[in-house]
This record gives structure tokens, C-alpha cells and sequence, in this order.
């Protein structure tokens, strides 16, 4: 039974806070994946695909007695503005796992006066309050900072293993990937290597392929620099053009948009040589 459940603000077509071409709807998923990926079966990310503030979904969740709740925002305000803080209701005081949550985020994400926040006009810490639920809102950073951009995307693992750690919850060994997966389909490309930079074409690369996230955002340029432009849920399908580039971290691939006739990207996966089974898009 998990010990530490996590809501993914914003969602279901509301993108939260958006800054230098990116989501906080997108950002805060991303981070609750590696959580779970981190934190196994003592994490339970709960549904992504809702906007748990807009429906008020905590009016009728129930949890596991001793159960935590957390859950993740990214901040906006003037460019200038950064550091992570933890809010919780006004009427409670800081737990052990709020206390120790909003010392390791600020260590990653200085620049708050105030680590810890007490709230009593905000939604969900009420419903939660109202429900007996152990709550809190985590938020990890400024997006509309670009150093605390810079932090969130090169340090997520960190900031998930310190989300962690502060909730007692041990973290998983993680093994490499492997070059290639265990069953490879034949008609799947080989996926370019980490060394690869290079837009290349004439792979094999193109073809039909499946979403497997919930929530997968195409961009106007191949990069996380590029303009949000529209998004796939799991399940729903491209057809990707026989062209792939490897920036910022992600395999890229590209089509060309049915109504506005430009070209789109998509963060493919991980560039580990191969197709793997945690692909964003797994070709079918």
C-alpha cells in the first residue's frame, strides 16, 4: 500500500503557468513520473489526466489511514522571483515530513524567505483539511525564473529523491537501459545514440507510433525551448516522418501539422540507443 500520493496541479486543458516554453501542467507530471519511477510501490501518482483543483476531486478521495498527500505546482511571478516552498492549511501546524520536504527543496531551490506557508484561502488544502487528509502543496520553484528552470530540468531525479527522502520512503536502485530492449519489434528503427546531434534522415525512424503518457506536448521547434503548441493523451497516435534529432535530452520526432501545415515536434524518449518500454511514443 502506498505511503505517499501525489496530485499533478493544473491539467485537462489548463496549462498553469507558462514560461520560457514550458508548462507547468507538463513540468509537474514529468517530476511525479520520476517520483514513481524512484519511489516504486510506496508512491501512487494519482490521476494525471484531471484538474484536481477545477473538479474537486479531494472533496470525495479517500486515503489509507497515515497516508500522505502532496501536491506539485511550479510558481510564477517577476523574472526575478525563485526558491521552493511548502504551504499548508492555516489551521494545522508543520509535520515532520513538511518540515523536512521544505529544507531539502529550498536546499535545491533557494530564494525564499519563507519555506513553509500557512494558507486557509486556497481550495484544496481546505477540502483535504475537511477530509482528514494529510496535505500539502509543494511549490518546486519558479517556472518563470530561468534559473530555477535550468534547476528543475537538470536536477528532477534530485528533486524527486528529496521528495522522497523527507517522506521516509526509501529509493529504488535503478539499472541502466539496455542498448536494446528485451523484445524488440523488427520493424522498429534503432533509436540514434546520446553522441548523435545531428538532425538525420533515412533512418527508418518514421512511421506510426502510440502515446503512452497521459499528457504529451508538441512543440513548434525540437527542443524544450519550443512553443507549447497542442498536446496527445495516452493512447491517441501520430505518424512521425522518417527524421530524428536529439536535443536537451530527448529524442525528437517530427510531422507536419493536418490544419496549420507546419511542422510539429514531440519528445520521442530517452536517446539510450534503443527503443524502450518507457518511451513517450512506442512505434506500432
Amino acid at each position: 500500500m502506498a505511503k505517499l500520493y501525489i496530485i499533478c496541479g493544473h491539467g485537462a486543458g489548463d496549462p498553469g503557468a507558462c514560461a520560457g516554453g514550458q508548462t507547468e501542467e507538463e513540468r509537474v507530471r514529468y517530476l511525479a513520473r520520476i517520483i514513481k519511477e524512484r519511489g516504486g510501490s510506496d508512491v501512487e501518482v494519482l490521476d494525471t489526466s484531471r484538474n484536481w483543483y477545477a473538479d474537486g476531486g479531494i472533496n470525495s478521495l479517500t486515503l489509507p489511514s497515515g497516508a500522505m498527500l502532496l501536491e506539485l505546482h511550479r510558481d510564477s511571478a517577476a523574472e526575478s522571483a525563485r526558491g521552493a516552498h511548502v504551504i499548508i492549511y492555516g489551521g494545522f501546524d508543520a509535520d515532520d515530513f513538511d518540515k523536512a520536504l521544505a529544507s531539502k527543496l529550498a536546499a535545491i531551490l533557494p530564494g525564499r524567505s519563507q519555506t513553509i506557508v500557512k494558507r486557509t484561502d486556497l481550495a484544496n488544502p481546505k477540502r483535504a483539511a475537511n477530509r482528514g487528509i494529510n496535505y500539502r502543496l509543494a511549490e518546486v520553484g519558479f517556472i518563470s525564473n530561468a534559473e530555477d528552470r535550468a534547476i528543475f530540468d537538470s536536477r528532477t531525479t534530485e528533486i524527486a529523491d528529496a521528495i522522497l527522502k523527507a517522506a521516509g520512503i526509501g529509493i529504488l536502485a535503478t539499472n541502466p537501459k539496455p542498448s536494446q530492449p528485451a523484445q524488440k519489434p523488427a520493424a522498429q528503427p534503432a533509436a540514434p545514440s546520446a553522441s548523435t546531434s545531428a538532425e538525420k534522415t533515412g533512418t527508418g525512424f518514421g512511421g506510426k507510433y502510440r502515446c503512452q503518457v497521459n499528457s504529451l506536448n508538441v512543440r513548434d521547434a525540437p527542443s524544450l525551448s519550443g512553443n507549447v503548441v497542442a498536446s496527445y493523451s495516452k493512447g491517441q497516435t501520430v505518424v512521425l516522418d522518417d527524421w530524428y534529432k536529439i536535443a536537451d535530452g530527448w529524442v525528437w520526432g517530427r510531422y507536419t501539422g493536418a490544419s496549420s501545415g507546419k511542422k510539429r515536434y514531440v519528445a520521442v524518449g530517452k536517446p539510450t540507443g534503443g527503443p524502450a518500454a518507457d518511451d513517450y511514443l512506442l512505434k506500432v
